[in-house]
This record gives structure tokens, sequence and C-alpha cells, in this order.
């Protein structure tokens, strides 16, 4: 699978940046998060925006945030 994050981007100005091979290419903003399409913990589809949320919080998904909810309650204390 095609890790976009290691991958060579080069910047088209000071705000967008483009990846190209030879069968797609891809503009984003600089700096801008790539989601998973799987919880990395659980290995689950991320398939929904709660998923998304939770990722967004705890780079999981919301299954498994709800699972770890004290740990990571106490965490952010």
């Amino acid at each position: 699978m095609l890790d976009l994050n290691k991958e060579k981007w080069k910047v088209i100005d000071k705000s967008v940046e483009e990846f190209e091979n030879e069968y797609i290419r891809i503009i984003r903003p600089i700096n801008d998060e790539i989601i998973p399409i799987d919880c990395p913990c659980c290995l689950k589809l991320l398939s929904d925006i709660n998923d998304i949320e939770a990722y967004k919080r705890h780079k999981i998904c919301k299954t498994c945030e709800l699972d770890n909810w004290a740990k990571l309650y106490n965490n952010n204390k």
C-alpha cells in the first residue's frame, strides 16, 4: 500500500504540494494530516464521522476510544 506520508512531495507554492507517480497525481495543502482508512489499534475500517473525530482526538477509532476511555481520561489529566 502506498504510504503518502513517506513519499516525496514537491512544493508547488507556499501553501500547496503535490505527489505524482506513473498512476496518480495528488495535490494537497502543506502540512495536511492524512487520516488512515483503518484504526491503527484494532485494524477495523474507520467507518463514520465518529471514528474520524475519535481518530483526530486520540489516533484510534471510536470503539477503541470507548474501550480504553479510563486510560485516555487518566492520561489527559
